[in-house]
């Protein structure tokens, strides 16, 4: 199988550009289109209940901070970025409508190896709920 667009999908981290240098990687090597998202879950109860504050969405200071953030590591990319994305909601719900809508066929997700992503997996759920390929790149903690 080859794929013919690739996204990364980021929380904003300083991993952000690591993975999106694993992206440029295989997409380059496969001449397929790259994107990166970034999908705020923030907002619901669960992240809420566990100490991480809601955001007010009618607040354009977040959306253009969000914007900034991923344009500044598209703009480190080693390979061009076809499209930036920026989605709200709960994370595999989200991420199966992009996939369906911009026509995505590969996700690609870090997984940190320390005590918080063992106990509250974003990839564990992805893995579990996703309809497109996913490849889980392990990020060191150290």
């Amino acid at each position: 199988m080859t794929y013919q667009h690739i996204v990364v999908a980021t929380d904003l981290s300083e991993d952000a550009e690591f993975l999106l240098g694993k992206g440029a990687g295989l997409a380059s090597g496969l001449n397929a289109k790259l994107s990166l998202i970034y999908i705020d879950i923030h907002h619901n109860g669960y992240y809420a209940e566990l100490g991480v504050g809601e955001y007010n969405y009618t607040d354009r200071t977040f959306s253009e901070r969000v914007k900034n953030m991923l344009n500044a590591i598209k703009g480190r990319s080693s390979y061009p970025i076809e499209e930036v994305i920026i989605g709200r909601g709960e994370l595999t719900e989200e991420l199966n409508r992009a996939a369906k809508d911009k026509g995505f066929d590969l996700i690609i997700f870090g997984h940190h190896h320390d005590i918080w992503s063992r106990l509250m997996s974003s990839t564990r759920q992805a893995i579990n709920k996703l309809n497109i390929d996913l490849l889980v790149v392990p990020i060191d903690t150290k």
